[in-house]
């Protein structure tokens, strides 16, 4: 009974990764100088307007009981890219993330590589619906709990780096990663929470060179 049951499952679960996968090639790609986020509302993103909006210029998702997952997305892809924006979750206990280079599944849940933000997570690599966690790890020690954080995501064909607040947290080269792909914040499932991104800047086909680390 259960291997009759468990068979079916795993193979509707690979359609809809695929289809998934499928969908995000048909989607328009970022041009250079286009940019990610205009600062004054969502336009450019898929959102679910219960918890996404625009605040001072700042993305904010925000919620105030017991939620599922929640993603906002942007409706183009990027291949080789570099992503630079502060971030800040309140309270650092709960848990978010960025997501590049990924694919969404229906309305709360995504697959690909996400820079991993929260208590305990700060800086790993983790691919949804994928591989799982990929880092051993975190760059918790850099992070200012409940304050603004630099978060910089560079991907150059099968490699990434990511860095907090100037310091390397990823240096990972594997064909396995995906090449291709939409941006995505991520509003964990869980208890009351907030989590806001500001100061966006992204640079197509960048030199695979991170920005904020100091030598």
């Amino acid at each position: 009974m259960k291997k009759s049951f468990c068979k079916p499952l795993v193979a509707c679960l690979v359609l809809v990764l695929i289809a998934a996968e499928e969908k995000t090639k048909d989607l328009p790609m970022f041009e250079a100088g286009e940019s990610i986020f205009n600062g004054k509302d969502l336009a450019g993103w898929d959102k679910d307007a219960d918890y996404w909006s625009v605040s001072d210029g700042e993305i904010v998702a925000k919620a105030t009981e017991k939620h599922p997952y929640s993603y906002l997305t942007t409706k183009k892809s990027v291949g080789d890219f570099r992503l630079v924006v502060e971030v800040k979750l309140v309270p650092n206990s709960e848990n978010s993330g960025i997501q590049f280079r990924s694919a969404r599944i229906g309305k709360n849940e995504m697959k690909g590589m996400q820079a991993d933000a929260g208590k305990g997570w700060w800086g790993h690599l983790y691919e949804e619906h994928e591989r799982g966690l990929l880092t051993k790890k975190s760059g918790e020690e850099w992070v200012k709990e409940d304050g603004w954080n630099v978060y910089e995501i560079l991907a150059v064909g099968s490699k990434v780096r990511t860095a907090i607040n100037g310091h390397l947290c990823v240096d990972m080269d594997d064909e396995k990663f995906d090449k291709k792909g939409v941006i995505g914040f991520q509003l964990h499932a869980g208890g009351p929470q907030e989590v806001r991104f500001r100061k966006l800047e992204l640079e197509l086909n960048p030199k695979f060179e991170l920005k904020t680390v100091k030598e």
